[in-house]
């Protein structure tokens, strides 16, 4: 069976200052005492949002699952003091501020206040961690250029986008200036997300899906040789 990040045939990304050994990035359940075996077998990055609870003991076993892979921590509660915890162990960070779970959009004045907070308080750590901003599937059409802006302006470093409609808009948005990481749940979907100009994808396929989608990378790659 094919794994993330065992097919040198698939390319690197180079992004953000960091190096992914392929694309694709695997959502993992929060419980990390139980490593799975897709996280074992060295995907491209690992997305972790800490629980509601027991954060600090969460918390603890995050260096041993990051010698694994590339880790990005997805922050979606209490999430000005998680980034403080979390922010010398993850290799970057996504901000969630979709607490409705896509029911309504997060109120874009909350957002811009919340994204100036957490820029200055990157400001007092030596290493920089690169954040990125995710979407919600609620935002709306109106929404996505005043949400671009205000990630831009705040200076964070990229977006993530739940569709490939979303994809293309956020590009747009911002002329291409900020990297988009897509959302995908089936390896087509995946595929198209890419060829919308996602830099890398977020996925939590099944092994079988996710080695049928690095299949399809391997293809492409070996087509624009």
């Amino acid at each position: 069976m094919l794994f993330a990040g065992r097919n040198p045939k698939i390319p690197e990304v180079q992004l953000v200052g960091l190096k992914f050994s392929n694309p694709v990035g695997i959502i993992e359940a929060s419980d990390i005492s139980k490593k799975r075996c897709r996280t074992r077998c060295k995907a491209g990055f690992v997305v972790l949002t800490p629980p509601r609870s027991h954060v600090l003991e969460w918390i603890m076993n995050l260096q041993d699952f990051r010698k694994d892979t590339l880790l990005a921590v997805n922050l979606n509660a209490d999430i000005i003091r998680c980034f403080s915890l979390v922010y010398d162990f993850a290799d970057f960070i996504i901000i969630d501020p979709d607490t409705d779970n896509g029911i309504s959009s997060p109120d874009i004045s909350d957002t811009t206040e919340l994204l100036d907070e957490i820029v200055n308080l990157r400001l007092c750590y030596e290493r920089y961690n690169p954040i990125f901003l995710r979407l919600s599937h609620a935002d709306t059409p109106e929404e996505i250029p005043q949400l671009v802006s205000c990630a831009r302006l705040s200076g964070l470093d990229g977006l993530v986008a739940p569709t490939p409609q979303k994809v293309r808009m956020s590009l747009e948005e911002c002329q291409g200036r900020m990297p988009v990481i897509g959302v995908a749940q089936t390896p087509e979907e995946a595929m198209e997300e890419l060829l919308a100009g996602a830099s890398l994808i977020e996925t939590s396929m099944r092994p079988l899906a996710l080695a049928r989608l690095l299949k399809l990378l391997e293809k492409q790659t070996a087509e624009n040789v």
